[in-house]
Parts: C-alpha cells; sequence; structure tokens
C-alpha cells in the first residue's frame, strides 16, 4: 500500500495534516462562538470542509511531483462531499468551501469538469490517478475520520456524517460541478455571509497547519496586565470610565491624558471571552508607518510575547527584520487569524471589503472584533469616507468600535456619530487644563528669514540653556532641505529629516536623535515629525499649517509639562512655501488657523480651547468635506455590496493602485540592490528603499526604470534622481556617481 502526503518538505501524511488543521478549527470553534450566533451551525459545516479539503492530493501524480503534477487537486477532493449524510445545501455549502480554499471561483471556472469525458478529459485523467491510491483511502484514512469526529465534537455519539458507499469510485466521476456553480450562483444573496465564514475557516485552519500552528492564540486580561503598570487607583477618570463602557466609544482628550490605555481597558471590557483569556481580535488602527511602528514597541512592552502582538504595514516584514525579530515566521502569523492584538493601517482592513486577497479570512477575523481608531482626523476625504462605510459593515458582524482623537472637528465627529450609535467621553476642561504645555507666539514671515529669526526669538539661546535641540517644521521636503542648508551654513549641528531617505538612512538618523540628541543645534523636519519619535524639542518655529496639524507639532515640544505645569513657548510663522498650497489643497483651513492663533498670540494654548479651535478652523469648509466624505461614503458602500464571497474583487487592481505608495531605489544604490537580491539577501535590498510620491513620480518619469527585466529585480523601481544620506531623494536628475 502506497501512502499519502499532504505536505512535501517536510513530508507530512495527509491524515496528519488534517489533524493538525483540526486543531485549529476546533481553537477557532471554542474561541469564536460568536460565528454561530451570525450562521448558526457554522463549525459543524467547517469541520467537514477541513476534513476532506486535501484528500484530492492522494493523485499518484501530485505524490510524484505536486509542483510538475499541473492540475488542481481541489477538484478531486470537491466529489467526496457527496457521501456526506446531509441536505443538498450542506453539500454545496462544504463543497463550495473546499473547491476554492486556494483558487477563487473566477480563476477555476474555466477549468471546472462537466459529466462528459470527452470534454473533460484532463479531470477523468486525475481521477484515475486518485483511484490508484484508494486502498490508502480504504485502509488508512477514512477508518480515522470517527475518530476525528469524536475529537473535534467532544460527544459521545458525534455526528458521523460521513459515509463511503461500496460504489464510491464510480460515483466519484458522477459529480456534477456546474450543477454546483448553478447553486451558487442561485443562493449566493441568502448564504453570503456562511459562505464567507467557511471559506474564512478553512482558509485559517490550513495556512496556520500548512505553518506548524495548531491553534490560535488568545490574550490575557488587559486589565490585569496594565495594572502592574498602573495600579488601579492611579487610573484617571476618563480612562475608569473608559473600562466600564459597553458599546461604541467616542474618546475625546488631550494629548498626553493616556487615551491607549483607555483604549485597552475599554477593549478588555467589551471583548468576548474564552474562559480567563479574550477571544476577540483587537485592531488598532493608525495613519502613519512611523506610528504604527512605535505602538506595536510599546503593546510588546505590555505583553512581552510577539506572537500576541502583531503588525500590518507594507513595510512591516523589514521592521520585524530590523527588530530581530523572527520576520518570515512572526510576518506570516500577522497576515493570518493567529494574534489576537494587531497594530495597522486602515488599508490592510479595507482588503476585507475590497475584496483583496483571502478577503474571507479577514472578514472572518473581523467579526466579534475590537477597533480601536487613533487619530482619525488624519485621513484623506476619500479614505475617511471608505473608513465610515467599513464601520457600517463591522457593525453588522457584533464588532465594536472606539475612535480617539485630541483634535475632531465637529463636522468629522458628526459624520462618526452618523454612521454608527456612539457613546462619549470627554476631559472636563478643568481637567484638559491640567495638560496645558505651550504658550503660542505667532511670528510675521517665512523660513526664508530663519537664519535670523533663530536668533531674533532666541531658540538658539534656549537650545543652549536646555540642551535639547528645536524642532524647526517644514511643510514641504524642498523647503526643509533650504532650510537645512541654510542652517548649516551659519555653522549650527543640524539634523535633517523627511520622508525622501532610504528606510536604512532614515532609521540611522532618528537612532542618532534618541542616542546623541544633546549633539544637534535643531531638528529641521517635515510633516513625519508629527508621527514619529518619541522626543522633546525645547522649542518650535513651524511653517503654517491646519490647526490639528500644528498641534501635533506642538506636541513634540516640552511632551511630559503636564506634570510639574511648566509651560514652553512655541513659534508659528504666517507665511509658508508656494508648495504649501498643493499639500493643503483647502488652504482657508490654514489661512484661519493662524488667524485664530492670533488671538492667542502671546498666550497659553489652554487643551480646553483646542476641539473648539479646531472647528472653527475647519468651519468654512465643513460642508464641503461634508459631501466629499458622504460621496465616497456611498462609493464605497457600492463597491463592497458588489465583493462576492468565493471570487475576486473586482477592484483589487485599483485598490493597490489607490492605497500603495511608490518606492523605489537611488540609482546610486541600484548595484548594491541588484548584488543582494541575486545574493538571496532581498530582505537588506528594503534599506536603500525611499518612498515616492506619486506627484514626483509622474513629473519625472522618464528618470524611472526598473532594477532589472526579469526575476525580482523587475518589481524593483529605480530613481535616477540625486540622493544623499545627508539631503535624502531630490529632484534633480542623477548626475553621476560611484554604484556602491
Amino acid at each position: 500500500m502506497k501512502l499519502c502526503y499532504a505536505k512535501f518538505n517536510p513530508h507530512q501524511f495527509l491524515e496528519c495534516h488534517t489533524l493538525d488543521a483540526i486543531n485549529v478549527l476546533k481553537s477557532l470553534k471554542n474561541s469564536f462562538h460568536w460565528l454561530e450566533e451570525l450562521s448558526p451551525g457554522i463549525f459543524e459545516l467547517s469541520f467537514y470542509s477541513v476534513l476532506l479539503h486535501d484528500i484530492g492530493k492522494c493523485a499518484s501524480g501530485f505524490q510524484r511531483n505536486p509542483r510538475k503534477w499541473g492540475y488542481r487537486h481541489e477538484l478531486l477532493s470537491v466529489p467526496f462531499v457527496q457521501f456526506l449524510d446531509y441536505g443538498k445545501r450542506e453539500k454545496n455549502l462544504i463543497a463550495l468551501a473546499i473547491l476554492t480554499h486556494h483558487k477563487t471561483l473566477d480563476e477555476l471556472e474555466p477549468i471546472l469538469p462537466v459529466r462528459d469525458e470527452s470534454l473533460s478529459p484532463e479531470f477523468y485523467e486525475k481521477l484515475g490517478e486518485l483511484l490508484e491510491r484508494a486502498e490508502y483511502l480504504e485502509r488508512m484514512f477514512i477508518p480515522r475520520i470517527p475518530n476525528m469526529e469524536a475529537y473535534y465534537f467532544g460527544t459521545k455519539r458525534p455526528p458521523k456524517r460521513f459515509k463511503l458507499p461500496s460504489d464510491w469510485r464510480e460515483r466519484l466521476r458522477d459529480f456534477d460541478f456546474q450543477e454546483l456553480k448553478e447553486w451558487y450562483e442561485g443562493n449566493l444573496n441568502g448564504e453570503r455571509l456562511t459562505l464567507t465564514f467557511l471559506r474564512g475557516i478553512l482558509n485559517a485552519s490550513d495556512h496556520l497547519a500548512s505553518a506548524g500552528e495548531t491553534s490560535i492564540a488568545l490574550i490575557p486580561d488587559i486589565g490585569e496586565r496594565l495594572e502592574l503598570r498602573i495600579p488601579r487607583g492611579k487610573l484617571r477618570p476618563l480612562q475608569v470610565k473608559a473600562s466600564e463602557h459597553r458599546g461604541n466609544l467616542l474618546l475625546k482628550a488631550p494629548t498626553g491624558y493616556g487615551k491607549t490605555e483607555a483604549a485597552l481597558l475599554w477593549a478588555n471590557r467589551n471583548a468576548f471571552r474564552s474562559g480567563k483569556r479574550i477571544a476577540s481580535r483587537i485592531f488598532y488602527v493608525l495613519p502613519y508607518k512611523a506610528s504604527i511602528n512605535a505602538m506595536h514597541r510599546r503593546l510588546l512592552g505590555l505583553f512581552s510575547d510577539p506572537e500576541l502582538v502583531g503588525i500590518l504595514h507594507s513595510s512591516a516584514g523589514f521592521y520585524l527584520y530590523s527588530f530581530s525579530l523572527e520576520y518570515r515566521r512572526l510576518g506570516s502569523l500577522y497576515q493570518k487569524i493567529y494574534t489576537p492584538l494587531k497594530v495597522t493601517t486602515p488599508f490592510q482592513l479595507m482588503k476585507a471589503f475590497f475584496g483583496v486577497g483571502f478577503h474571507e479570512m479577514l472578514k472572518t477575523e473581523l467579526a466579534g472584533s475590537l477597533l480601536i481608531f487613533d487619530e482619525i482626523h488624519a485621513y484623506e476625504p476619500n479614505v475617511l469616507g471608505i473608513i465610515l462605510a467599513m464601520l457600517e459593515e463591522v457593525a453588522q458582524l457584533k464588532a465594536k468600535v472606539m475612535v480617539m482623537t485630541a483634535t475632531l472637528p465637529d463636522f468629522l465627529e458628526n459624520l462618526i456619530r452618523e454612521t454608527l450609535p456612539f457613546g462619549e467621553l470627554k476631559t472636563p476642561p478643568e481637567e484638559a487644563d491640567n495638560f496645558t504645555r505651550h504658550r503660542v507666539h505667532v511670528v510675521e514671515g517665512s523660513m526664508d528669514s530663519v537664519g535670523e529669526l533663530v536668533e531674533e526669538l532666541g531658540l538658539y539661546r534656549r537650545v543652549k540653556k536646555t540642551s535639547k535641540p528645536a524642532l524647526i517644521a517644514c511643510n514641504s521636503v524642498d523647503r526643509a532641505v533650504s532650510t537645512y542648508n541654510t542652517l548649516k551654513e551659519r555653522g549650527f549641528n543640524v539634523l535633517l529629516l523627511h520622508s525622501r531617505f532610504t528606510h536604512g538612512d532614515r532609521e540611522r538618523k532618528e537612532r542618532a536623535l534618541l542616542e546623541r540628541m544633546t549633539d544637534y543645534d535643531f531638528v529641521v523636519a517635515t510633516q513625519v515629525v508629527e508621527v514619529s519619535l518619541d522626543v522633546s524639542f525645547s522649542t518650535i518655529l513651524t511653517e503654517p499649517a491646519p490647526l490639528d496639524a500644528l498641534i501635533q507639532r506642538f506636541g513634540r515640544v516640552n511632551r511630559q509639562g503636564w506634570r510639574n505645569g511648566r509651560i514652553e513657548d512655541v513659534y508659528v510663522l504666517t507665511r509658508g512655501s508656494g508648495a504649501d498650497r498643493k499639500i493643503y489643497r483647502d488652504y482657508e483651513v490654514v489661512e484661519e488657523s493662524v488667524k485664530l492663533l492670533k488671538e492667542l498670540d502671546g498666550k497659553k494654548l489652554r487643551e480646553s480651547l483646542v476641539p473648539e479651535l479646531v472647528s472653527r478652523a475647519y468651519s468654512a469648509i465643513s460642508e464641503k468635506l461634508t459631501e466629499e466624505v458622504q460621496h465616497y461614503r456611498e462609493l464605497a458602500l457600492e463597491v463592497f455590496s458588489n465583493v462576492k464571497p468565493l471570487r475576486k474583487g473586482e477592484n483589487e487592481e485599483a485598490f493597490y493602485e489607490m492605497f500603495n505608495g511608490l518606492e523605489a531605489v537611488p540609482g546610486i544604490y541600484a548595484g548594491e540592490v541588484l548584488w543582494l537580491i541575486e545574493g538571496g539577501m532581498g530582505i537588506e535590498a528594503h534599506r536603500y528603499l525611499v518612498p515616492v510620491p506619486m506627484w514626483l513620480y509622474w513629473a519625472e518619469s522618464e528618470s524611472f526604470h526598473r532594477l532589472s527585466d526579469r526575476g525580482p529585480g523587475k518589481h524593483i523601481l529605480v530613481a535616477e534622481l540625486e540622493y544623499s544620506p545627508e539631503t535624502g531623494l531630490l529632484r534633480e536628475p542623477l548626475t553621476g556617481g560611484d554604484i556602491l
């Protein structure tokens, strides 16, 4: 008797892989009990889809060489569903999950067999190969099924749904795939959720078992973990109230209040549990990679285990690699249902609703989840509209949402409240004012005079007095580079930070600032400073920007000042550069922000005033922005409604075009990157990538080309533009230089 393997590197028998997948499924069943409420019977149907999903791999050709076999084993697994003691509906649901557990219906439709050997000769040939291993199935795999049923269902009399008839070989040939497809099309609307969960659960069970896992992870009680750092008696009032609130929550509190702890305590209260541990998946959603990375490190410090706290963004693999974590294994687990707490961009969650990738698995994970949105004000109207549409969708899946902010304009708060019912927690004015840390000064002029201004305003004297650099905040890379050059020419020690450095150079610069902060007189930075490093500057001189952005920039000065009531001066220029109107398309918000700050010139910026001031800054365009957000929300809901389970989303390519930013290798590093790739060190090549805005790509399109014509290099873009580790990627075409 010839054996049958499901995995080949290393080898694993079919029954062993199936049992591993059943173990994962049992873990899901014991933890994700809310799925039964949304789709009754889902875990019984899932058992039989897992049980039979790989049986087609017993075909002799697959066993000899799965890579060269050239056929879909799922097509041979599906006909075994007819031997289940179920009605037509249940059999078809299980069959569809098995059929699509690797490929979508769109991809399989051209090769679906018909009940005519002359029209589908390959299917009948491969079925013959499967029957060459009939002895293995009859003597080894199928006799184990009753034990697997008893193990999974845990009853003295398990269902025993699978019964192999004596004529099973002949009946396999008669399975009607076309009828199955027609049933799917006729019953899709009524079975949409069940089909979603069935494929999602099967994918999760199969993928995790293949990765060597036999269960999902659960997170310990968050309240107990937090109490080790903050005794309950020392929690702030809103943190205590958040820990007691059930349902969706809108939390408004100043920067430094402890909103993250409040959010975790809210999640602890609202989570579904499995025993004493939390079963709900928790998604902490932030807009920027830098703030996501910082939050991941913070939460990892709280929970210690990197399996419990995941990170999801386009550069997550390199981030894990940089911090000497198991980037391959962890990066894979974070993409699956395994990890209970994930820090992520909203774009990673949107995939579930745009039909991108294994969207059913992500949607299954989002069911019963807790979503925490921080800095929700930072998104453009199109992204906000999609987020609001997404919130409507997850609410139907027993998910709960928390939105927290220090600077939320009224129009945006109204939009959020119209989407879902929210409870509200707001810091009382007198408590908020305890977090006041800044005195505002509005300065006539622009960065053109930065050399004179740092002396006139006493910024350099303050640097020497505090041993902390002053922050010079610019709105564009070009302005930041010119400001950096001006200050450097005057003999100051200056560090330049912006988005157009390679990841490696950016990492080195940030590490230098953290480790040798006192070496610098000034740090010149763009908006990246609003969301990145946890450092505190002596003061700030900033170009004008929308008030909520300015508040974020001010937050980089005197970060812990609320502890001792210290107030520091911050300076806002009245004029920016010509590029600002392209960066802030509704420039009247910038003008109104400066006007509002002039009213406070020389006064403390009381934290209790911030929400009102931000709303006033946006008041002139609030109606326009509301209409814009609503427009994108309606468009998104329409797209979501057209996404079908088991099928690929029609907008998958458009999704990546919308949200995936470009990254390119500066021309001077092209040779080094090619050498790394050819040497099997592709992860190291990430150090040489620079984020490239789309306007720059289109403006200088002739300066971009692919690294190579074939292999991995064909997916890497090269920018033949000036680059240096000191100033970053500039717009000027490359004039020469050695290939490193």
